[in-house]
């Protein structure tokens, strides 16, 4: 029993001392390179101009009106407008890249200044890729969440800020939080929201009782789904670094 004790005693003196030495190695890179540490906070990322969707014809895209959200949250936001076709179909796409921000009724509220008090969305589960919410608005039908880099694609504040702490968080953001390169949990959120024309039979019903995932799709919720389903796979495979 004696035995033991010096050795635990040895063992903790040594990790004390890494601790220190590292800590005492953090705050001097953090001294010596203050400026590089905060041009990557304040990152900007770059939207590309097209991006490819299954069955559907790139027609354009064009740059959103950069939003300033300090009164919400720090930064401002970036995003892009596409615009596809398939038929006599048109379908059109808007991408934001936030922080923080993990509402679809304030997404809404916010960018696209849609009453989302009178707004109630469908919730739907899909357990290899996450929630996402349909809703219907001045005959037009919508999709939207928010795609996150680390785990599932999130809805409502409460499950992005669920998945953010249960994915995003990792030893290596742990480093870099230290040194004020990145939050210590992934903050990043990269909203869609697909719109296509409402057909004359699609009813969405808002009826909170009624389980989604039970609800058969209309056609229109269906092409919405599909493209859905395809923009995810390309994001996650081409999320920004920023």
């Amino acid at each position: 029993m004696n035995s033991i004790q010096p050795y635990w005693q040895k063992t903790r003196v040594s990790l004390l001392g890494l601790i220190l030495l590292g800590t005492l190695g953090i705050f001097t890179y953090q001294i010596i390179n203050p400026v590089s540490t905060k041009t990557k906070t304040n990152q900007t990322p770059t939207v590309p101009e097209q991006v490819p969707l299954s069955n559907w014809q790139f027609i354009k895209s064009q740059p959103v009106d950069l939003i300033e959200t300090s009164r919400l949250g720090p930064g401002m936001t970036a995003g892009r407008k596409y615009e596809y076709s398939q038929d006599q179909q048109r379908l059109e796409v808007e991408v934001r890249y936030e922080k923080y921000k993990g509402a679809l009724t304030k997404f809404l509220t916010i960018y696209r200044d849609l009453p989302s008090a009178t707004i109630t969305p469908t919730i739907h589960y899909n357990q290899n890729i996450g929630h996402y919410a349909f809703f219907e608005y001045d005959n037009t039908t919508y999709l939207g969440s928010c795609i996150n880099p680390k785990g599932q694609t999130t809805v409502t504040h409460s499950q992005y800020n669920q998945n953010r702490y249960l994915n995003g968080w990792g030893i290596g953001r742990s480093v870099l939080w230290l040194i004020g390169q990145q939050d210590l949990f992934e903050p990043r959120c990269l909203w869609t929201l697909m719109s296509l024309p409402a057909s004359s039979d699609s009813e969405l019903d808002f009826t909170i009782n009624i389980d989604p995932n039970k609800k058969e799709l209309n056609e229109v919720e269906k092409k919405l789904e599909e493209a859905w389903l395809d923009w995810y796979s390309w994001w996650k495979n081409n999320f920004p670094d920023y």
